[in-house]
């Protein structure tokens, strides 16, 4: 769940830990420790949003109001600038980030944040012909090259695209935030909209209070996305739901038909608040970031039971609305993007760090059981039709436009 920096107060708050690492537990106890913390650069808040691994023990990190890619070791906590994104003095959001396992190109989410508003149910930034930067942007962090993958300014009209899933193929899944559904993409960029069920939605009841911070969820739909492992579902967590923070957050199941179609969806799990991140573990394992309670669960691969492996609230851990995850080495890594807190403008109280947890348990195995919820959902009315772009969306299967390449060099931390 995001929102635009443009529209946050900036006043001055106390630093919460630092940046000093918390020290980890003992092997083979649950391990949580803080790993990296970035830091506010003039004001503006140096806070991560989204995470995945470089294929070789390290991690990509975005940096969502700075417009920034970092490279990350876990393991020293050392991390790096490699570019801003998209660059050439475009400033947004910068969202959710993922790798391309055929050569280690980067595909992150961007989102232009002037004239934005979550928390109107009419999304005119969804009908905003002036916004041309909008979209998906492919880095290749050996050169740290920046090109458009695909763009409103190409034709495709995304709203608010938060979080890309790449497959063995190269094909691009994302989530739009606003319009609450899924588009997919082939390598070359061309698509259209691929799943919009109205589990992926939202509904008029989505625009409510977080009662202890005092902070709106705002009119969202699908968040967090990821793939299974082999390739034949996706997962998909929203902030919703009808509010709250055990209704809110929703966690969907996609079925890929052969033809790479999108299958009928069906309720995975639900009682949950608002979701930021999934993660899909080899094992099948589907990990959920509530970033509405600052809770990092995981759930069997049959959905059948659940363990909550992460929490500010029941185990004093360093979350700030816990967002995006990625699983490397058997440890979860999670970014806190600090949402409430930046809706207040308490920028400097962020905690702006990657989260590191180890030796968490398995849900099959010691989870708590978890009764199915009722499969499918179809609300009459998923979200107000003002919400859609004017005109309807469009599938786009051309050939993207000609387009300016964009080139940051590469500075150390």
């Amino acid at each position: 769940m995001k929102r635009p920096i443009s529209m946050l107060a900036l006043v001055a708050g106390i630093t919460l830990l630092g940046g000093q690492a918390v020290p980890a537990q003992e092997p083979g106890e649950r391990s949580v420790r803080t790993v990296a913390t970035f830091d506010n650069v003039e004001g503006v808040p140096g806070v991560p949003e989204g995470i995945v691994t470089d294929g070789a023990g390290g991690l990509y990190v975005t940096l969502f109001a700075l417009d920034q890619v970092w490279h990350l070791d876990p393991a020293t906590g050392e991390k790096e600038l490699v570019a801003e994104m998209p660059g050439g003095g475009v400033r947004g959001d910068l969202i959710g980030i993922d790798r391309d396992p055929r050569d280690g190109t980067l595909i992150a989410a961007f989102k232009k944040s002037e004239g934005v508003d979550i928390f109107d149910p009419a999304h005119p930034d969804c009908r905003d012909t002036s916004d041309t930067t909008t979209g998906l942007y492919r880095l290749d962090p050996a050169t740290a090259e920046v090109t458009p993958f695909v763009t409103r300014g190409m034709g495709v009209p995304m709203c608010f695209p938060d979080d890309p899933a790449i497959d063995a193929d190269g094909n691009v899944y994302v989530s739009d935030l606003t319009l609450g559904l899924i588009w997919k993409f082939d390598p070359e960029g061309r698509g259209s909209v691929w799943a919009d069920d109205p589990l992926l939605g939202w509904t008029d009841q989505t625009g409510t209070w977080n009662p202890t911070a005092g902070a709106p969820l705002g009119h969202i739909g699908v968040n967090g996305i990821a793939l299974a492992p082999d390739g034949q579902t996706l997962f998909a967590g929203t902030g919703g739901g009808p509010g709250g923070p055990t209704g809110s957050g929703l966690l969907v199941r996609i079925p890929i038909n052969e033809d790479g179609s999108a299958g009928p969806a069906d309720l995975f799990a639900a009682g949950l608040g608002a979701n930021d991140g999934l993660e899909v573990g080899p094992d099948g394992t589907v990990y959920f970031a509530d970033t509405f309670n600052s809770d990092v669960w995981a759930y069997s691969a049959d959905g059948t039971r659940r363990l909550l492996v992460a929490s500010v609230n029941e185990f004093g851990d360093p979350l700030d609305n816990a967002t995006s995850l990625v699983l490397l080495d058997d440890c979860l890594y999670n970014t806190q993007l600090g949402f409430f807190k930046l809706q207040q403008g308490l920028v400097d109280e962020t905690l702006r760090s990657i989260v590191e947890i180890c030796n968490f348990g398995d849900p099959t195995t010691d989870g708590d059981y978890t009764p199915p919820p009722v499969l499918t959902q179809l609300p009459d009315q998923p979200r107000p039709p003002s919400a859609r772009p004017t005109p309807p969306l469009v599938s786009f299967t051309g050939p993207p436009s000609p387009t300016t390449t964009t080139t940051t060099a590469a500075a150390a931390s």
